[in-house]
């Protein structure tokens, strides 16, 4: 029992006078929120609810006012039938006057209308065999299709408050995901859209719709994530990002904990219609103020490390410099370890793995031998400015020979082509050379070699 219930108790306690006062103005204050709340669900304003009812704007706002009290039973029956709702009239205990009042939150007070109550169409479908999956796709198109779909069943949704949930076979995200096809975009655009009112949202409005905090996160930014690339989405990431950076700055602490913020920067990742986040990125990539720091965290809050920054760059929308950026993040990479005295056999981290580890990363990002030419031509394109070093050099040609594309990026213009092929081939000489120096005798070093003397013999052969 909390201390307010205490003290409820025994004011109620002072004599039928007070208690008699006392209760009706919560049940006054109870039906003004409530009617306010229904409306707002709807997406009404006072002079539409007055409208449907009958009445006018100046009535409705008179009736939402907890110091009214003399509703008449037509009345609220009249908006019970709008509200796609009915009317329960009940006397009770004063026990639960101080249940009620404990536990009021206006978020609670609102209810689903007829046909987008989950309950009555639970009754309906008990006589037909349907999967799991198209009884979470029927309650998604029903959501989606209200006037105003319930946020607070989309926050459900994403705790596991779906049909046959079980949380030992699936997810949240993965029944959503399996259940509803990419094809039903008004669907997934109103999930989108609902999802970033979640996040945009005061605490106050969503803390009550929030059982498991763990779970609605990972949820919230795995469904983000996704169903990207969303500007609607974005938008809403930008909002909690912005609320995290302001908390950690005053409480040294973001708030949402490190399962929060690594699904944060994921669904951030895959999520950027603009380069709003670029700078982030970078940030990963170049160290900031303290690029010789690889142990640390490469962002105030934000989880991750450089691999992190060439996802963050992958994830910028496709524009004429794309190729170019994410050439640059490699090269950014390059001169830090370069710059902070990575460059040696026994360093730790090693300048060589951590580039040939990025340049993998862009390469399973596409998984298309057209990505390891335009990052190749991006690096050329930043000659002016500084291009790669040997040691990107070495990291693409070695990509390039792992994922079996020697042959497909030599194709093309003769010049470019041979510019390709020059790369390779110097290229794996550099990181074999560097991996026998490491004493590394794999037949993986023996094949690239291999590779690196055909690639050679190309260009000669175009040069004869």
């Amino acid at each position: 029992m909390s201390d307010f219930e205490k003290k409820l108790a025994k004011d109620l306690n002072q004599g039928k006078e007070y208690r008699d006062a006392y209760s009706e103005a919560f049940s006054n204050e109870y039906l003004a929120t409530q009617i306010q709340m229904l409306r707002k669900q709807r997406g009404w304003t006072q002079a539409e609810l007055g409208e449907r009812i009958g009445s006018n704007q100046g009535r409705v706002s008179i009736y939402e006012d907890e110091d009214y009290g003399k509703w008449s039973l037509d009345t609220l029956r009249k908006m019970a039938s709008v509200f796609g709702l009915w009317v329960k009239i009940s006397f009770e205990s004063y026990g639960g006057l101080i249940h009620e009042a404990t536990h009021f939150q206006a978020p609670r007070l609102l209810r689903s209308t007829f046909e987008e109550d989950r309950e009555v169409h639970r009754w309906l479908e008990l006589d037909e065999p349907v999967s799991r999956e198209e009884q979470t796709r029927r309650g998604a198109a029903r959501w989606a299709a209200a006037e105003r779909p319930d946020r607070a069943e989309l926050a459900a949704w994403l705790q596991g408050d779906l049909p046959e949930f079980n949380s030992r076979e699936t997810t949240p995200v993965q029944q959503l995901l399996e259940s509803i096809p990419e094809s039903e975009e008004g669907i997934w655009t109103a999930v989108a859209r609902e999802l970033a009112g979640l996040m945009t949202a005061e605490r106050s409005e969503t803390g009550p719709l929030v059982r498991n905090t763990a779970i609605y996160r990972a949820s919230l930014f795995g469904l983000a994530k996704a169903i990207g690339p969303r500007l609607v989405i974005q938008e809403g990431l930008h909002a909690v990002y912005g609320r995290a950076s302001e908390r950690y700055e005053q409480e040294g602490s973001s708030g949402l904990g490190y399962e929060g913020e690594t699904g944060l920067v994921d669904a951030m990742i895959h999520n950027q219609l603009d380069d709003r986040w670029k700078g982030i990125w970078e940030r990963y990539l170049t160290g900031g103020e303290h690029p010789e720091d690889f142990a640390g965290r490469s962002h105030p809050f934000l989880p991750g490390k450089t691999m992190t920054g060439i996802r963050g760059l992958l994830g910028l929308p496709k524009s004429e410099d794309y190729w170019k950026e994410v050439a640059r993040g490699v090269r950014d990479l390059e001169r830090r370890f370069l710059g902070t005295g990575h460059a040696r056999l026994e360093s730790s981290p090693n300048v060589m793995d951590e580039l040939v580890k990025a340049i993998g990363q862009v390469f399973d990002w596409w998984g298309d031998p057209s990505a390891a030419q335009e990052l190749m031509r991006g690096a050329i394109d930043l000659m002016r400015d500084g291009s790669w070093f040997m040691f990107a050099q070495a990291a693409w040609a070695c990509n390039v020979s792992r994922s079996g594309w020697s042959d497909a990026v030599q194709t093309g213009e003769e010049i470019e082509s041979k510019t390709f092929a020059m790369v390779i081939a110097n290229g794996l000489k550099v990181y074999t050379d560097w991996q026998l120096a490491r004493n590394d005798h794999r037949k993986e070093v023996t094949r690239l070699q291999e590779d690196s003397e055909k690639a050679s013999r190309a260009v000669f052969k175009e040069a004869a």
